[in-house]
């Protein structure tokens, strides 16, 4: 089933708070799994023009498109390894980059 997200994107608030609000829901173990998870997504199905979205209150995963989600949120830069984290409670994103 596909469902788009994107327009939801459209007035959220970029946050620096979300992953820690995160990892103090549900632990780091599982909250690192659920970000492993959504970039095991992007290497199986995503290409450059895409980026993992993890949904904070499902734990669920996307795949957006960069253009998009630029023109979306006013992010300038999106490459390998990132993750951008969306709560759709908090109208929130934050941008995730794996160490």
């Amino acid at each position: 089933m596909k469902k788009s997200i994107a327009h939801n994107f459209k007035n959220c608030i970029i946050s620096n708070d979300l992953w820690s609000n995160f990892i103090n829901h549900i632990g780091l173990s599982k909250a690192e799994l659920a970000i492993r998870q959504s970039l095991d997504l992007q290497d199986m199905y995503g290409n450059t023009t895409t980026l993992p979205v993890l949904i904070l209150e499902t734990c669920g995963s996307a795949l957006v498109n960069i253009e998009a989600l630029r023109s979306l949120t006013g992010l300038p830069y999106f490459g390998k390894g990132m993750v951008l984290i969306y709560s759709s409670k908090f109208n929130s994103v934050q941008l995730l980059r794996e160490n």
